[in-house]
């Protein structure tokens, strides 16, 4: 029986087929690694770096840590939508470790102040200061430690009701008749 050139018919043996796997199994993967490592390193700030932050931009001792976790995920949440926020904090990032002497983890809390203050007016700190007004200080749990009981609304407001305890003002002048 003559043998014929598997190549020239295109079909496999079995002992070329393994050949053929192995090499295109072990190219596959030196790609995927090569790949892989040229991949850019990820240096965006994490939420634990933009917790301390606003810890320092808006400090309260009686508030629990965790919940300025908060307003630091949705930082965070922000950045993985849209381009331009991540730009915008990681660049601000990188500023605010500079000014506060190279590297914002190990910075002192004076420098972090500084730091601070070289960003009021910016892009940036209206980001960080809108986003915790809304997410950190509209929080009810922020606001048990504050001791504010929250929107009266639900209960038909303030006047008229023993919601009232304003009693450091004056009462307001009575009406006068026909009026």
């Amino acid at each position: 029986m003559k043998q014929t050139d598997s190549a020239a018919t295109g079909n496999l043996d079995r002992r070329q087929f393994l050949v053929s796997f192995i090499i295109a199994t072990a190219a596959a993967l030196s790609s995927r690694s090569f790949l892989a490592a040229a991949e850019p390193v990820d240096t965006s700030p994490a939420s634990a770096d933009w917790q301390s932050v606003l810890e320092t931009m808006f400090p309260h001792d009686n508030v629990d840590r965790t919940l300025y976790g908060v307003p630091s995920d949705a930082l965070v949440s922000a950045a993985e939508k849209d381009a331009g926020t991540r730009q915008l904090l990681e660049a601000g990032w990188q500023s605010l470790s500079q000014a506060a002497g190279g590297d914002w983890s190990s910075a002192t809390g004076e420098a972090r102040s500084r730091a601070i203050a070289t960003i009021v007016g910016t892009p940036l700190f209206v980001l960080l200061r809108q986003t915790t007004v809304f997410t950190f200080y509209g929080n009810p749990k922020v606001w048990e430690v504050f001791g504010y009981e929250g929107d009266a609304w639900p209960f038909g407001g303030y006047l008229g009701k023993e919601l009232v305890t304003v009693d450091w003002l004056p009462d307001p002048p009575a009406p006068a008749e026909g009026t």
